[in-house]
């Protein structure tokens, strides 16, 4: 059977070998999924239509389940997975990072998609991290980065500026309020793509993405673990990798 490069991500969960939904989620035609559209390239309107390759991953997944998909946003990116956490959606996708906290009270899909954290900057005379002794470095608030962001400052002194989301974080890197970023690796090749010269100086630490479900939807986490098999297996997911991401 032919296994694309999730192979090796969905590997780290064991694999179930059938799927018993819930009457009552069968006879339901719509599929309630949390976002946080301000995350390019994973999720992000352009022209006021809905884009990214999550987006188009569990619209393809609702698809294939013969439901509709309703897209339900969040106004901060930790909200989304609050929101599957406590119950207000079916599940949510938005480059949520799979962590043993947060494994103790929800679950996660078989994992799609991994990334780094990635030190970027304009000023070209930056190499690593110790150039950034007395300096700002900019990241998202409640997202993972402030985590590493603040782990970092035991080696290197510096302060931590957070914003609301990556366009506020862009913004403040081009005017100059902070000397740096730490953000997701894909999402600096996104904003570089689209006109920031952000020069990438260092992948640190690696996740891992998963579809985040409230405890008590293991059925339809299963399920969907299946419909994500056969997107491996199709081509389906190789095609949106390259499309959002350009790797295979």
């Amino acid at each position: 059977m032919k296994k694309t490069a999730i192979l090796i991500l969905f590997s780290m969960l064991v694999l179930t070998s059938a799927c018993i939904t819930s009457k009552e989620y069968f006879e339901s035609d719509k599929l309630v999924v949390g976002i946080y559209p301000y995350i390019p390239p994973y999720q992000y309107y352009e022209k006021g239509e809905l884009k990214g390759f999550e987006i188009e991953l569990i619209s393809e997944i609702a698809k294939r389940m013969n439901k509709k998909v309703e897209f339900v946003e969040t106004d901060y990116k930790y909200g989304n997975y609050i929101a599957a956490r406590s119950g207000n959606v079916d599940c949510s996708i938005s480059a949520i990072t799979k962590t043993a906290s947060r494994e103790e009270d929800s679950l996660f899909s078989q994992l799609y998609m991994y990334s780094y954290s990635s030190l970027a900057c304009l000023d070209l005379d930056y190499s690593s991290l110790t150039d950034f002794e007395g300096k700002k470095i900019g990241v998202v608030g409640d997202t993972v980065y402030v985590d590493h962001t603040e782990s970092y400052k035991k080696s290197v002194n510096f302060e931590i500026v957070k914003y609301y989301d990556y366009y506020d974080l862009n913004s403040a890197l081009v005017s100059g309020e902070v000397d740096g970023i730490l953000a997701d690796y894909f999402i600096c090749k996104y904003l570089k793509k689209n006109g920031t010269d952000l020069n990438i100086l260092e992948n640190t630490d690696i996740h891992y993405f998963g579809i985040v479900f409230p405890l008590e939807n293991e059925d339809l986490m299963k399920s969907i673990n299946e419909y994500l098999l056969d997107m491996c297996d199709d081509g389906t997911y190789t095609k949106l990798r390259v499309k959002y991401f350009e790797i295979e």
